[in-house]
């Protein structure tokens, strides 16, 4: 696996755990849909343009609005194009990330948040 793509199910992962601790506190940070966001698009991008060109594959023009528009769709459709069935684990192990993540955080803070009487 390529740098990107470990950044990629990383970033998913911690940022999820937020999530999830934010979802169950009630409570978000103003600025955190929005790093959270433009965190996904820059590592996606990045892992995208770099996937690509080793794989020999065109790009559109302009893909960061494509991504920014289509993520689910782009992302889906290149690695079943370029990488067939086994495309899917890459998929799958987004998902696991990005529900496990958010899971993971609601747990940890039902098990250790201020209602838990630790903070």
């Amino acid at each position: 696996m390529s740098a990107p793509g470990l950044l990629l199910y990383i970033f998913v992962l911690v940022t999820m755990i937020g999530q999830g601790a934010y979802l169950a506190s009630g409570e978000q940070p103003p600025g955190f849909p929005m790093a959270q966001t433009i965190g996904l698009l820059w590592i996606l991008g990045w892992w995208l343009m770099r996937d690509s060109r080793r794989r020999g594959v065109t790009m559109v023009h302009d893909i960061g609005l494509f991504l920014y528009l289509a993520w689910p769709i782009v992302l889906t459709y290149y690695l079943l194009k370029t990488r067939g069935a086994k495309g899917l684990l890459f998929i799958a192990g987004f998902v696991c990330a990005y529900i496990g993540g958010l899971v993971l955080g609601i747990a940890l803070y039902l098990l250790f948040g201020p209602a838990a009487g630790y903070l």
